[in-house]
């Protein structure tokens, strides 16, 4: 294993630990009232984050889009491909604020793994046709 990915692991790992410090701090020795708030703070915390999540996905679609637009042929068909699983995607994270959860309705969960699916394959495409240019 490399230097490097030994000190990444390390870091991971002192970051779980912080983590689980944090949520034991949270909940011991808490009266309901404490627990409701903290409650309450995850859930926004939860929110926002599903929101700026949706808005990063977003930013990449934009991205690819501007990359479709300056390229022709099969690369602009990959471009626009990729830009349009990501703002689906993104729209997704939007959903699920609403419905609280990925995994429900089912089609939220059908939804977010075809997105998924198509990354992967795009993702596959993207590195065979450059393996093959080289």
């Amino acid at each position: 294993m490399s230097k490097g990915a030994i000190i990444r692991l390390t870091l991971l790992f002192l970051m779980l630990v912080g983590l689980g410090w944090w949520m034991r701090q949270l909940t011991s020795g808490s009266s309901v009232e404490q627990l409701n708030q903290q409650a309450r703070i995850l859930e926004a915390i939860y929110t926002q984050g599903n929101y700026i999540e949706a808005g990063i996905w977003g930013v990449f679609a934009a991205g690819f889009a501007v990359a479709a637009f300056k390229n022709r042929g099969w690369v602009r068909v990959h471009r626009m491909m990729a830009a349009i699983t990501f703002f689906l995607f993104g729209l997704s994270d939007i959903v699920e604020v609403e419905t609280g959860g990925w995994w429900r309705p089912w089609w939220l969960f059908v939804w977010k793994s075809l997105c998924i699916i198509s990354m992967i394959v795009l993702l596959a495409i993207y590195l065979k046709n450059r393996s093959t240019q080289r």
